[in-house]
């Protein structure tokens, strides 16, 4: 598996035509083709959702382990500036009750836990970005958050609330150094 992915994760990063893909294109060869390779069955609408409603809305996928959603992805299209599509996804996650969402346009992939504290963006633990990033950090952290027996096993919330802690800590680092050290000063 990790071998698969390496493989396709370089080959998105050397395709030149993929800023032409739009929401259904980047859906059925990027979306799907990760899930798959992370031990989803795309083929398998038990196990992947597409469209899956919401009070009269609708997710992109749902990731369900025994009838029970575990994961919404909402996508957009390559190139779709995400920031503005947070309050939805996490809106319906929230309703939900879902502990892990994801926002993506195929290269950006942002993680979220929304049942969590703060606003939209402190509940966003981490950003892939496959343009940016080193292939083996990539492959690490898709395992890491979306690999399917980690998600089934709870594995994949551990890792996401490791991180989110660890962000909240620095945050607060952040916050209290200058305001300690004036009083210093």
């Amino acid at each position: 598996m990790r071998d698969q992915l390496k493989l396709t994760i370089e080959d998105l990063k050397r395709d030149k035509n993929i800023t032409c893909l739009d929401e259904a294109k980047t859906k059925q060869a990027i979306v799907l083709k990760l899930l798959n390779i992370l031990g989803w069955d795309p083929f398998n609408v038990n196990e992947i959702i597409p469209e899956y409603s919401i009070a009269g809305k609708r997710v992109d996928f749902s990731l369900r382990i025994n009838d029970v959603n575990k994961v919404f992805i909402e996508v957009k299209k390559i190139g779709e500036e995400l920031e503005k599509h947070q309050e939805q996804l996490l809106n319906y996650s929230f309703k939900e009750g879902i502990n892990l969402s994801i926002l993506t346009n195929g290269i950006t992939w942002e993680f979220y836990l929304p049942l969590y504290e703060g606003n939209w963006e402190q509940r966003k633990f981490y950003t892939i970005d496959i343009h940016q990033q080193e292939t083996k950090d990539i492959v690490s952290k898709f395992i890491d958050y979306l690999y399917k027996d980690n998600i089934s096993t709870g594995k994949a919330i551990q890792n996401s609330e490791a991180i989110y802690q660890s962000r909240q800590r620095q945050n607060k680092l952040k916050d209290t150094l200058p305001k300690a050290w004036n009083k210093i000063v």
